[in-house]
């Protein structure tokens, strides 16, 4: 099934702009929506490799958060920037009552626990990667600027270096990065207006998760740049009641993308079960 034959998009006013939301659909729209949230410098792509499958299970809705992919830029601030329209367009979709489900992917993690704590009605998380956590890190290299390669018009050029920077954070070796991925990095990172680095990196999830009372998944991927698994399996599950962990082998940061029969199997139990 191609994925234009059950997206519907919906561009849901917030103040002076928009925020963009794909809708797919087979399953039952009686079931618990579930909402994924993209990362930084990401757009709703991040969840390409998954959605047809995730689909046949669940009643999706996918944006591009704000300031991202086709959304409007809001604000600056992360409260009035993204969580606050985020909240707002998933009531106006869905119902400000109705229970939700949501999995989050890198800065998409963080927003997911915001949103969980200020939302009634967030029934589970599952948390990919999730920034925030405030834990040592494990960089490969510095990511190659881009900017003035862009403007340039050399698209050659810039592939090469949209290669580049996702083997050095997103994935865990060169030849899991396909055409594809270097389509939706670098169309995701020339339409990022949001800044979301600055928010995530100093931590606050780990205070986010001890007020939320609700189910909560984290998946990390084992070769994953952006944290120290080991050091965050410890930190943010052992010990702590209505947590679970999944530790995905051979995989980096994008792990939704490098592991997409595992990551769509965890996600359709972890959801699925009661």
């Amino acid at each position: 099934m191609q994925l234009e034959q059950i997206n519907t998009i919906h561009r849901v006013p917030y103040q002076d702009g928009h925020v963009s939301w794909h809708e797919f659909g087979t399953a039952s729209k009686d079931a618990v929506p579930l909402i994924l949230l993209h990362g930084g410098h990401g757009s709703w792509e991040h969840w390409l490799k998954n959605i047809e499958v995730l689909a046949e299970h669940f009643h999706l809705y996918v944006p591009d958060m704000p300031g991202f992919g086709d959304s409007s830029f809001v604000d600056s601030q992360f409260q009035a920037g993204i969580v606050d329209p985020m909240i707002a367009t998933i009531n106006a979709l869905v119902g400000a009552d109705e229970r939700i489900d949501i999995a989050g992917f890198s800065f998409g993690g963080f927003v997911a626990a915001h949103i969980a704590n200020q939302r009634a009605g967030v029934r589970k998380l599952a948390l990919l990667g999730s920034a925030g956590h405030g834990g040592p890190r494990r960089p490969r290299g510095d990511l190659l600027a881009w900017q003035e390669i862009h403007a340039s018009g050399n698209n050659e050029e810039l592939n090469r270096v949209m290669r580049e920077n996702l083997f050095q954070q997103m994935l865990s070796s060169y030849d899991r990065i396909d055409p594809l991925a270097v389509r939706i990095h670098r169309d995701a990172c020339v339409a990022t207006r949001f800044r979301s680095k600055p928010i995530a990196r100093p931590g606050g999830l780990a205070e986010q998760l001890e007020t939320y009372v609700g189910p909560t998944l984290l998946i990390w991927g084992e070769h994953d740049i952006t944290c120290t698994p080991e050091y965050l399996i410890e930190k943010l599950v052992n010990g702590q009641d209505r947590r679970a962990k999944e530790l995905v082998i051979d995989a980096g940061h994008w792990v939704q993308y490098e592991k997409p029969d595992q990551i769509n199997a965890t996600l359709i139990r972890w959801f699925e079960s009661a």
